[in-house]
This record gives structure tokens, C-alpha cells and sequence, in this order.
């Protein structure tokens, strides 16, 4: 055995009888073999070593997992004398003795030695197990043979923190408490979210307050509303937002006048609304600066209502555009192949109809075309959004009583009962005298609701006025808290669980280590002083902080604790500099370039044979103006590459960082990542690279090294991002052309289908009207670097970026004219439609559940929609699949 048992479950090894096939499977630790004896109806608990004690003994949990679903018997003895629930305490497989639990395994039952399974975890220092059988109902005065209680055990074999909890329990004599709290119950446990979007001064925070109002303080609004219609001289729309849809196509204004007073940060509050029931509304500030931590809010959720607010008051044009950037924005920020239930409803509100001529129906409903119009529109052009619904809600944001917000509290309480009739939660059916939750099922019990979490929203009332400077505590401080003040038994999977339902309910916020008990003081307090622009403006212009001068710039908690918080959003990172703590906060950068970064003079890289090369990532067409708030945060992931080489006594790489931009060197290797916008006004992170003769294959590998930070950091915050990949002239770069010619994918991609050998192919520079062959724009040249390569083409279906695959389910699902839809395209890349209506798949589109399935390339699929005549899909597909992938990556 890899590891023995202790005397009082011993165990060795003999050969005196022959083992079964089952129990050879179980021995060998091959969970494949066992379940397909046990589907073969083979004998479970033959022999005086039954197969899960074997399983057991080996530590194959999940092997003992599969004989206990299959039926084992569990409350039988092995040649040692050793129940089942001997050993897993023994070994301190708190799965095992979860499951037994569960399943009404006797807790009682001692061994040959006399030990109760509680003696056997307290002795081998098993906490989480005490835990276990003490809330599955063991006696925890039960003394041994020599007549010894569990809890003097623990303090013998040293275990004082196992002494501490029996003798706790056996002083309040709460354990039956505790254990019942941990039950889940049939009763949901479901809060909705409104989570409200939009720019500056659309009236976000008008409908928030119209949606709390009372009866008496709404006829007081709708009063008050009518007097300041009569004297507003012009709409603040107009004054408060600039959008240029004629000049530039991709400007997007986020700024605020100054006499325009916006939300700061994210405002939450917890509402009881009429009707609706107890809700958690969120409030996004239309200010550009607070953007870059919206993606740790905007999680996908079945629970949650996303309501995109615009202005009646906007031209047509401007209304579409800001409608689909925010839709943009929020589909950005949550994974692409999710099934479409779980991302919850996306509504279009269009407020200020009061400054329009839209005339209203007997029942109060405003007509208005104009904003029906940009609903059909937006959906026209954005045709993947998941649960965008059909109808738009047109209101005075300022009248609480009216058709609108009846309109809105109506489907925010259908929401509501969908959830619920939908099953978002998980019942149980007990099967022993206590029901105990197991982690793996701890995403699905979200929804449902127990003592625990009930005690534990009472206590954070008390623990937030405790926390009140600085409402933020480790993970490991939590539950240390909580046990102490709510629950002794609750074990980790349980406040782990707890933790999931108070996150997805608003109550507390989680990252990492770190759990806020403060939303509200985190998204206005925290997050609304520190990214406002009046902080903005007076940070340090190099961003770069010791923790006394961020304790003199923010005084109003211990800057260390904030820092902590901070770094753990991914504002800043921490970076020792020769021993002396520093925070570097890209956010806060405000250097200019220098002069001379990128000389063309340096002899190092002036004669022809140097190495050149570069990409330019571009979000797709119609998506604009997301990158200003990701490269904060792919500044920041630089910056920890560096650092974490330093950490490995790597002093070769070294980084320079000023406003929008980096400059990463590794020895005689430089490169810029750059955020910039072209003469169309769209942006781009522009990514060039250098290095000297004869360097080919370490610049080919450094540029891959800085490719994989980008595409990390651009997935942490926007991992439904769609991003093409262009590739910069290397000759115009070496000759340091201002505005070098960059190709397109989708004409590299085209150009590889037709070429009979991709290594042989050549394409045309427009700009210097010169050719330039593949081994030039991607390998620098060496082209042995193609035996590490497998071009795009070849890739599987399965390689394509999930939101390319999102796109095409909005091209390709809704049924076309022709019939060249989605079941066409299967039909010619080989697939049936039987076989697709019988996939096993969550995934609601039929083209998503079509690529998963089909078992061809990448060219296969471009050139069969070619064959269709959907030259639309063709075109995302050329635009944004990988060119190439790199089979084994070498760090420099």
C-alpha cells in the first residue's frame, strides 16, 4: 500500500485468496474497467475484501464513488474487521464519508480495536471529517475499549483545533442546530439582479428611484416631473453626450459636462419592490473610466436582468450606436459558449419620451416607432446576442405609476417565476437521517435555500457595522468568523457553497482570497473615488506608488489592505524593486512616449539581415472602443511576466511603461505593444518586434510569448470578445514606414485555400508594391520554423474562438430563404439531421451544437460556406479564425 492505516485500521496486503475481475479492476485503479463490469451486472461484494474496501484502501475515490452509485453494500466488514466508513475516516476521504452519510451508513459501528469512526478522524487529525460525522449525527461522547472519548484522542495524537470543536459542541449543545442548518431545503433561495447600462445622463438613476417609489412619493415625482418638462429649455442629452456618427464612425463619447452630476462607480442597493419581490439593482456609471472593472460585475447569470437605457431625445443613429456598444460591451465581458439560458435577459429601455412627440394610448402606453426602430436594428445587426428580448420599453423615467414601469416590474416578476418554474434550483430527496451537500454539486444548489445561508444574511448585518472602515476579510478569516459566530460544523465545501449564493446574490462580493462583505462600499466608495476622474487627475502621472504615498492619496482605509483589494482586481500590481515595495497602477499612467524607443538608428537592427516583424489586433467590424479598457490590465499582466522572471533570477527582460503603451525588451529583443487608432478611427493594439541578424527563431517565439499575455488578458476581462489577428509588413517596418501596410486575415486566410503550398505563398503589399512571402510575415524568415507551425486552414472546427462560433449561430441558426442555413451547412461538412437533433448538448442553437460535432477543418467549413453562397458567415470565419497555431511553445 502507497500509504498504511494506522493500528486501529490496520491493513496489510495477502495473496491467500483469489481476487475477482472486479477486484483486480479496482486494485489497478482503472475506473474504466470497473464501470464496465458493474454495467455488465458483475457481482459487487464478493470475496473477504469486498471491491470498495479495495477502492478505499487505494484511495480511488472516485472508482468507490461508482460502487456506491452502482449499489455496493456499505455496512459490511473486510477480512480486517474494517467497515467501509472505518477506512475513509481513517484516510480522510471526506467525499467517501460524505457519500456514506448521505446514504445512511451507521456512524456507530467500531472496529475490531474499538475505535468509532469518530476516534479514527480525531485521532489522524481529520477536522473536516469530525465535521462530517458530527452533522450526520454521531455520538460524540462515545468512548472507546479503554474508555476514552474522541476528544481526549485529539489531544493525545496533538489535534487540539479537533479537542476544541467536540468540546464546543458538547458545551452549547447546538450540534443538532447546526446540522439542520446545513439541509437544504425545497424553499428557492433566488434573488434577481437589474443590472442597468448605459451612457451619461440616459436617466439610469431617474428609473431607479421611480422603481422604489412608494404611492405617495410617486404622485409627488410625477408632479415634479410635469413642472420640470415645463421650464427645461433643451434636453441634457444633448450637452451631456457628444456622438460624431458622421466624421467618425467608431467615436464614442463617455464624459459628462461638469455641471452634470453622474454616478460614481457602481451603485447596488437591495429593493423589496411591489409586486416584484426583493431584488439587487446595479447602477453602471456611464463614465469611461470606470469600465475596466465592469467585467468583475457583469457575470452571466439566469437570475439577472440586463436593461440597456437610451435616449428618445438622440437622433436615431445615435441611439443605435449606443445601443449596440453597450450590447457589445456586455456580451464582450461574458463567456461565448454558454447555452443561452444561462446569460440571463438583455431589455432595451428608451427614456425621455416626454421631449419627444410620441403620443400615449388609453391605457398609458407610449407609441413611439423610433424605438422600436432601434431595437429592430440593433438586433438586424447584432443578430448573436443571447435573450435580447423583442420588446422595448419606452418611458418618462421621472413617473413611477406608469404603463412602463408597471411593464418593467411585470417582467422582472415573470423572470422571477421562470427561475423558479424552470428548476434553477436543486431539491433533494434525503436518503438518510442527514442530507449532506457534496461539492460537486455546489453549482447547482445556488439557488437553494438553507439555515445557513438565512443565519448567515442576519449576521452580516452585525459583521459589516464591525467591518465598517475596511468591510473586507480573507476567505480563511470568513470562515473562521463564521463558524465561531454561526455554524461550528460547517465545513469548507459548505461555506464555499455559501460564499457562491451570497456572490450571486449581491450580498458579498468574491475575488481570489479576498471576500467583500460591503458591495455597495466596494462598487461607490472603493471603486467610485479611486477610478473617478477627479482622482484621476490627481494620481501620481507615473502610476507608481509605495504604500505610504497611496496611504496620503487615499486615507480613508489602511492602504494596505486596499492595495491587497486592488491588486487582486487587476488595477495594479506589486513589484519589488531592490527591496523596497512599489504598486504600479497602468490606470494611472499618464506618461508621454520618449523620444527614441524605437530608433531607427540603433546599429543593432539598421542592416537588412535584422529580424522585423508585428501584428495588429483589431476587434471585428461594427465593435468598437473596448480596448481602452483592457489595456490597463494587459499592462499590468506585462508587468507580472517581468516580475515573475525576476522571481526566477531571470534579469534579462526588462520593461518600460508610459500611457497606452510598453516597451518589453529581452536582451538584444524589443518590442512595443501599443494602443492606437487608425485614419477610420478604429483601435487597434499594435504589437512590433526586433531583434538583431541570425535571431529569427527567438524573435518568432518572444512575439508568440507576448501574443499569449495579450490574448490572457484580453479573455480575463472580455472572454466573448471577437478579435482578428492582422499581420504587419515586416519590410515596412524595417524601414520604419510611419503607417506600414498590415494584411488583412481573412486575405491571408483566402490566399492559403488557393495556394498549393502554403510555405511557397507570396502576397502583395499595396503600399510598397513589393511582395512578401509567409515565411517573411510570420516566421521572420526561417522557415524552419514551419515544423512547430499547423496552419489555420488544417485546425479542427473545435479550434475556432468561441465567439466566432456565437456569431455564427446568429448568422446561421434563424432559417433563410434559400434553405442555406445551419442544416444545409451540416449536411455538406457530412453530418445528418439526426444526428444533430440527437446531440447531447445544453447549447439551444443547432449551429453551435453542429460544430461541436463535426469532425472537419477549418478550410473545410470556409470553403463549404463559400459553396452556400453565405459569403456573411465566410467572412467571420476568414476574419477571425487563427492563422496559424504554434504546436510547441519555447520560452526565450
Amino acid at each position: 500500500m502507497d500509504t498504511p492505516l494506522s493500528r486501529g485500521c490496520s491493513y496489510s496486503p495477502t495473496d491467500s485468496f483469489e481476487y475477482t475481475a472486479l477486484q483486480f479492476a479496482v486494485r489497478r485503479g482503472s475506473a474504466e474497467q470497473v464501470k464496465y463490469l458493474i454495467d455488465s451486472g458483475t457481482e459487487l461484494d464478493t470475496g473477504p475484501d469486498p471491491a470498495l474496501h479495495l477502492a478505499l484502501r487505494k484511495r480511488h475515490c472516485a472508482i468507490a464513488q461508482l460502487l456506491l452509485q452502482a449499489g455496493c453494500d456499505f455496512e459490511i466488514k473486510d477480512s480486517h474487521g474494517d467497515y467501509p466508513i472505518h477506512i475513509a475516516c481513517t484516510l480522510g476521504l471526506l467525499e467517501i464519508v460524505r457519500t456514506l452519510c448521505s446514504l445512511g451508513c451507521s456512524v456507530e459501528v467500531p472496529t475490531a480495536k474499538g475505535l468509532f469512526p469518530l476516534h479514527l478522524a480525531a485521532k489522524n487529525g481529520h477536522i473536516s471529517v469530525v465535521r462530517c460525522l458530527c452533522a450526520a449525527g454521531c455520538n460524540i461522547d462515545a468512548r472507546n475499549f479503554d474508555n476514552i472519548r474522541a476528544d481526549i484522542t485529539a489531544l493525545k495524537y496533538g489535534h487540539n483545533d479537533i479537542a476544541e470543536l467536540l468540546d464546543r459542541l458538547r458545551a452549547t449543545g447546538q450540534r443538532d442546530v447546526f446540522a439542520r442548518q446545513l439541509v437544504p431545503t425545497s424553499r428557492p433561495a433566488l434573488r434577481i439582479s437589474l443590472r442597468l447600462l448605459g451612457h451619461c445622463g440616459v436617466g439610469k438613476t431617474s428609473v431607479i428611484k421611480s422603481l422604489g417609489a412608494g404611492l405617495f412619493s410617486s404622485l409627488f415625482k410625477r408632479s415634479s416631473s410635469l413642472q420640470s418638462n415645463k421650464s427645461r429649455p433643451s434636453s441634457p442629452i444633448n450637452t451631456h453626450i457628444e456622438m460624431d456618427v458622421t466624421s467618425r464612425q467608431n467615436s464614442l463619447s463617455f464624459e459628462s459636462s461638469a455641471n452634470y452630476q453622474s454616478t460614481n462607480g457602481i451603485h447596488i442597493q437591495n429593493m423589496d419592490i411591489s409586486g416584484v419581490g426583493d431584488i439587487t439593482v446595479w447602477e453602471f456609471s456611464g463614465q469611461e473610466s470606470y469600465f475596466p472593472v465592469y467585467h468583475h460585475f457583469l457575470w452571466p447569470s439566469p437570475y439577472t436582468m440586463t436593461a440597456i437605457l437610451f435616449s428618445l431625445d438622440d437622433s436615431p443613429s445615435t441611439q443605435v450606436q449606443q445601443v449596440c456598444y453597450w450590447l457589445n460591451f456586455l456580451l464582450a465581458r461574458q463567456p461565448a459558449d454558454l447555452p443561452s439560458a444561462e446569460y440571463g435577459k438583455v431589455l432595451l429601455i428608451a427614456t425621455h419620451v416626454d421631449l419627444t412627440r410620441a403620443v400615449k394610448t388609453q391605457h398609458g402606453e407610449w407609441i413611439c416607432p423610433d424605438a422600436q426602430k432601434t431595437l429592430e436594428t440593433a438586433r438586424k445587426l447584432l443578430p448573436h446576442v443571447p435573450n435580447l428580448m423583442s420588446t422595448v420599453i419606452i418611458m418618462d423615467s421621472n413617473v413611477p405609476a406608469s404603463f412602463a414601469f408597471k411593464q418593467l416590474k411585470s417582467l422582472l416578476s415573470g423572470l422571477r417565476q421562470d427561475c423558479i418554474q424552470d428548476k434553477g434550483y436543486v431539491q433533494y430527496h434525503k436518503r438518510g437521517p442527514y442530507e449532506l451537500i457534496t461539492s460537486q454539486y455546489s453549482q447547482q444548489t445556488v439557488g437553494t435555500w438553507t439555515g445557513l445561508l438565512e443565519n448567515t444574511l442576519n449576521w452580516l448585518v452585525t459583521l459589516q457595522k464591525e467591518y465598517e472602515q475596511f468591510p473586507v476579510l480573507t476567505r480563511s478569516t470568513f470562515a473562521e468568523l463564521l463558524r465561531n459566530q454561526i455554524n461550528l460544523l460547517a465545513s469548507d465545501d459548505h461555506i464555499q457553497e455559501l460564499l457562491l449564493q451570497l456572490h450571486s446574490m449581491g450580498e458579498v462580493f468574491c475575488i481570489q482570497y479576498l471576500v467583500v462583505i460591503s458591495v455597495p462600499w466596494l462598487g461607490s466608495q472603493l471603486i467610485g473615488e479611486l477610478l473617478s476622474t477627479q482622482f484621476l487627475l490627481h494620481a501620481r502621472v507615473t502610476g507608481v506608488y509605495t504604500v505610504e504615498d497611496f496611504q496620503a492619496s487615499y486615507n480613508q482605509c489602511d492602504a494596505l489592505g486596499v492595495l491587497d483589494l486592488l491588486e487582486a482586481l487587476s488595477l495594479c500590481v506589486q513589484c519589488d524593486i531592490e527591496g523596497e515595495i512599489e504598486y504600479e497602477f497602468p490606470i494611472y499612467n499618464h506618461t508621454e512616449t520618449i523620444e527614441g524607443l524605437w530608433h531607427a538608428g540603433d546599429p543593432r537592427y539598421c542592416i537588412d539581415s535584422a529580424c522585423y516583424g508585428g501584428v495588429r489586433l483589431y476587434t471585428s467590424p461594427g465593435i468598437c472602443h473596448l480596448f481602452n479598457s483592457i489595456f490597463p490590465h494587459i499592462q499590468v499582466d506585462l508587468r507580472k511576466a517581468v516580475m515573475f522572471n525576476y522571481s526566477i533570477n531571470d534579469s534579462d527582460t526588462d520593461l518600460y511603461q508610459w500611457h497606452l503603451g510598453s516597451k518589453l525588451c529581452n536582451l538584444d529583443l524589443e518590442s512595443l505593444i501599443t494602443l492606437e487608432e487608425d485614419e477610420r478611427a478604429a483601435q487597434f493594439i499594435e504589437v512590433k518586434l526586433r531583434g538583431p541578424n541570425e535571431t529569427a527563431k527567438s524573435c518568432f517565439y518572444f512575439l508568440e510569448q507576448i501574443m499569449l499575455t495579450l490574448s490572457q488578458s484580453i479573455y480575463r476581462v472580455c472572454p466573448g470578445l471577437l478579435v482578428e489577428k492582422h499581420i504587419l509588413s515586416p519590410y515596412e517596418l524595417k524601414v520604419h514606414s510611419l503607417n506600414p501596410f498590415c494584411y488583412e486575415p481573412q486575405y491571408i486566410t483566402s490566399a492559403m485555400l488557393e495556394a498549393e503550398s502554403t510555405l511557397d505563398l507570396t502576397l502583395f503589399n499595396q503600399n510598397a508594391n513589393i511582395l512578401e512571402t509567409i515565411v517573411q510575415l510570420i516566421m521572420f524568415g526561417d522557415v524552419e520554423l514551419a515544423s512547430n507551425i499547423q496552419w489555420g486552414c488544417a485546425l479542427k472546427i473545435q479550434d475556432l474562438p468561441a465567439p466566432v462560433k456565437l456569431k455564427l449561430c446568429g448568422l446561421l441558426d434563424p432559417p433563410e430563404a434559400h434553405g442555406r442555413d445551419w442544416c444545409l451547412l451540416a449536411l455538406r461538412l457530412g453530418l445528418c439531421q439526426e444526428k444533430i437533433a440527437a446531440l447531447d448538448s445544453q447549447h439551444s442553437s443547432h449551429t453551435m451544437r453542429m460544430l461541436t460535432t463535426a469532425d472537419c477543418s477549418i478550410g473545410a467549413l470556409i470553403s463549404s460556406l463559400h459553396e452556400l453562397d453565405r459569403l456573411d458567415a465566410a467572412e467571420v470565419v476568414l476574419r477571425s479564425a487563427p492563422v496559424f497555431k504554434v504546436l510547441e511553445h519555447v520560452n526565450v
